[in-house]
């Protein structure tokens, strides 16, 4: 086996990512909150738990949890339904300080960001850089955020996970498999519930225990796909940053901590991309020609449907289409991953005679002007999905 290296360019990849983000936006709007139990979520016994804080993770309790599982370990939590307006206007704030510092980033999520600077130690030390980005973050915002930064994605992104709450981690090529060997194998990004009784019984149960074992016999047993995993326990990871520089499409997508069977849960994920996207598209006066949805699940089988619109920006036009596209494809299994993608026409931005609604413009306009002015908070669209 060959591995080359460009030593003309230090790779090293940063992965930010906010602690608790709908904790601590909730927190933010209601300090009276803070340092309790606190669980973000539906109100409803059949709910699922989005965010738990950690005064109640030491419970056991984590995101993906049915509430009433919730509930019965930790009885005092408080649970708030939330609301998603608020969540993408300070993701927004984020946002906007990560494009306006970083040479070249990714966001992944609501709630994280790969930044890549590799080459960049050339000019400035890349730890202090990220410490200062870091605690910029913090002060602007007021939000607690992490992160881990090394030599691929993989490596960062586990490492800013150790370095929560509210710290920092720098792991050295040197030290990636130092760093990497005593975690569970669950730590390895795509490792999900359903491989988890297999590979103990393979006697895996630490990543070193996976770089150990044999290449070859780990693809047999869990289907070529899995050999990225194979190849991140070794501390391998070329995937890149990838920027959006005049996009085709804009995307979103969220790896669920556990696997996720509960309808409504993943229907709320994806009407509040729809949201997010939509509003994305209206700043960038972009339209959509196409909605794509796209669900991975725990045997790393990905389905996805598309389906071609005309022109678009309205948010309840979105949305409607991708749930149309998710039952489609959903039969109750257990999901790992759930992702929307918009296609955008590279057309100058025009409406549809059709379809073109000026009161639903209007209207969507009005209420992107007045979260642009004063927050997410300040009016909630009623949701006609």
């Amino acid at each position: 086996m060959y591995f080359f290296y460009n030593i003309a360019k230090k790779i090293m990849i940063l992965h930010l990512d906010l602690d608790t983000f709908f904790v601590s936006v909730e927190r933010l709007l209601n300090p009276e909150l803070v340092g309790k139990p606190v669980i973000c979520g539906g109100l409803s016994e059949r709910s699922v738990v989005s965010t738990a804080s950690y005064e109640v993770r030491k419970y056991g309790v984590h995101s993906g949890m049915s509430m009433q599982t919730a509930m019965r370990l930790c009885p005092n939590a408080i649970v708030i339904a939330g609301d998603r307006k608020n969540y993408m206007h300070y993701s927004q704030l984020v946002t906007q300080i990560v494009k306006d510092n970083a040479p070249l980033y990714q966001q992944m999520s609501i709630d994280e960001f790969f930044i890549d600077l590799s080459g960049m130690d050339k000019y400035f030390d890349v730890l202090k850089w990220s410490h200062d980005l870091r605690m910029k973050i913090i002060n602007e915002t007021g939000l607690p955020i992490s992160f881990g930064l090394s030599v691929n994605r993989t490596v960062a992104k586990i490492a800013s996970g150790r370095a929560k709450p509210m710290g920092e981690l720098f792991i050295p090529q040197d030290r990636v498999q130092e760093f990497l060997d005593p975690l569970p194998v669950e730590k390895i990004p795509g490792v999900g519930d359903a491989m988890m009784p297999r590979l103990k019984t393979l006697g895996i149960k630490t990543i070193k225990d996976l770089r150990e074992f044999p290449r070859g016999l780990f693809i047999r047993e869990f289907r070529p796909s899995a050999d990225i995993l194979w190849l991140k326990a070794n501390g391998i990871d070329s995937s890149k940053v990838v920027p959006e520089r005049d996009p085709k499409s804009l995307s979103t997508e969220t790896t669920f901590e556990t696997d996720i069977y509960d309808q409504t849960y993943l229907q709320d994920t994806l009407l509040f991309m729809a949201d997010i996207l939509s509003y994305r598209l209206r700043k960038q006066n972009k339209k959509c020609t196409a909605v794509a949805v796209k669900i991975k699940f725990p045997t790393f089988q990905t389905k996805e449907k598309q389906k071609a619109v005309s022109p678009t920006d309205f948010t309840d036009t979105l949305a409607e289409t991708a749930l149309m596209l998710f039952k489609n494809m959903y039969q109750g299994q257990a999901l790992r991953l759930i992702g929307l993608r918009l296609n955008i026409s590279n057309a100058e931005a025009q409406n549809d005679i059709f379809s073109y609604n000026p009161k639903k413009d209007k209207l969507n306009r009005t209420i992107d002007n007045l979260r642009d002015k004063f927050g997410s908070g300040v009016i909630t669209k009623g949701n006609c999905v």
